[in-house]
């Protein structure tokens, strides 16, 4: 091994020192301020003061909540931390700067960690609601066709559910509605559909719980809206599948692109003029800010 490899493994090593180092740090910070909020607030902290980094392990966390998986904001440092150093590595093997390689690896490791659960908790939203509607709500009309009580119809609707992650949120919106919490089930359905998230199933709670004050068939209601919701359901994905294939070829594009020249820039750098060298960066931030607001736009559709 030569010295010039040598150095560079050394250089790596304490890069990665430092780094785990810092998460070490953060870490024990966040730990500390989780448990100081549990014992000395009583409400929720006012998550819009914090910063981007508080803002993204919300995003993550949530998405673990959304997914029933046992992670916390140490699982999620600790996955984009390795995530970083492999990144990282790459970029020091390819002859990059330090500190070019360091803003590059941060942000792909972030931006490609929060888009993979960001992606699996988005089906996941649009399969809870799905089952809800065709797995749920018949069954639901019946019970209340024939008892006129919502705990009967959600209970026989839990009860009855084949998806395992809506049948077992039902059963957990059944047992809240035992608790001496909420005093009428409509309350306690509207509590629940808010704290899963999904807007669609958060206004199917409220128009229920409306046509309960105003004493509407709550059986025609769920017939009228599970039709609504439906048919907003299938259009949503039909107008994901017509666009998933060209939205797929144009990161695809990019990636092929984007990476060739990634990979090639450190070998001819030496042999480019300033003026070509500010127009490959030029070329390259204009691909990755389309890429960022087809992305943009692909995240409203899919909304």
């Amino acid at each position: 091994m030569n010295i010039l490899w040598a150095e560079r493994l050394f250089g790596l090593c304490i890069t990665v020192a430092l780094v785990m180092g810092l998460f070490a740090r953060e870490l024990r910070n966040v730990e500390w301020r989780a448990r100081f909020r549990e014992v000395m607030m009583d409400k929720p902290p006012n998550r819009a003061k914090h910063g981007w980094s508080r803002r993204y392990l919300d995003r993550i966390v949530g998405y673990y909540r959304l997914l029933d998986k046992p992670y916390t904001e140490r699982t999620a440092m600790l996955h984009v931390a390795v995530l970083f150093v492999l990144c990282f590595g790459v970029t020091l093997l390819l002859h990059y700067f330090v500190v070019i390689g360091l803003f590059l690896s941060a942000g792909l490791s972030l931006a490609l960690y929060e888009r993979y659960w960001a992606r699996l908790a988005r089906k996941r939203r649009e399969e809870m609601l799905f089952a809800f509607l065709h797995q749920g709500v018949e069954r639901g009309v019946h019970v209340l066709s024939a008892t006129g009580r919502l705990d009967d119809a959600l209970r026989r609707m839990a009860e009855s559910m084949r998806y395992a992650p809506m049948k077992q949120r039902l059963q957990t919106l059944c047992d809240q509605m035992a608790s001496p919490q909420f005093p009428t089930p409509e309350d306690a359905f509207v509590h629940w559909a808010s704290g899963l998230g999904l807007e669609d199933l958060t206004h199917f709670a409220l128009a229920t719980r409306e046509a309960k004050k105003y004493n509407v068939p709550l059986s025609d209601l769920w017939l009228d809206m599970a039709e609504i919701q439906g048919k907003e359901l299938e259009y949503a994905r039909r107008i994901r599948a017509e666009t998933a294939h060209q939205r797929t070829g144009g990161m695809l594009f990019y990636g092929m692109l984007a990476g060739s020249f990634l990979v090639a820039y450190p070998f001819v750098a030496s042999r480019m003029s300033d003026t070509t060298r500010i127009f490959f960066w030029l070329t390259l931030g204009v691909m990755t800010l389309g890429l960022y607001l087809i992305l943009r736009r692909s995240q409203v559709i899919d909304a």
